[in-house]
């Protein structure tokens, strides 16, 4: 087992957002050349926009931080929020699963938390295979048969 870094991929969460930020302007700008919009309703559509990039900025700087390591000994979720280490013996179950979508997801509980991984991890089947071998190498239950 490796020990690497796995760092979130945001690009699918971001795309839209910033094609949201380019479009928006030209929208309103079109909205008010066509129908002269009241001061307030500019306004309200400014503040909509304003917040729009401040959450599209801190999903981004939150999300550009998120990792997961898996070493012989824990496996350590970190963000800029800080760092969670959970040792074999807090782990009380890890499943796999598919969701609707189709997406593989990999959940970890803890006594009082989940913690899930997702395909946005990169890279992800490496990801998979250095958990299958954590949880095997630690006799966690699991649903793998």
């Amino acid at each position: 087992m490796g020990e690497q870094d796995y760092e979130y991929q945001l690009t699918s969460l971001i795309i839209p957002g910033i094609v949201f930020l380019v479009i928006y302007p030209a929208v309103v700008f079109a909205l008010n050349f066509l129908k002269r919009l009241p001061v307030l309703e500019l306004r309200i559509l400014l503040v909509i926009y304003a917040l729009t990039a401040v959450g599209l900025g801190s999903l981004w700087i939150f999300a550009k931080s998120k990792r997961v390591r898996i070493e012989e000994d824990g496996i350590i979720f970190s963000s800029i929020l800080g760092k969670k280490r959970l040792q074999p013996e807090d782990i009380r179950r890890v499943a796999f699963f598919h969701t609707k979508q189709g997406q593989e997801v990999a959940q970890i509980r803890t006594q009082r938390d989940s913690y899930y991984l997702t395909e946005f991890y990169f890279p992800f089947p490496e990801l998979m295979s250095d958990l299958e071998y954590f949880v095997q190498a630690h006799g966690i239950k699991t649903n793998i048969a």
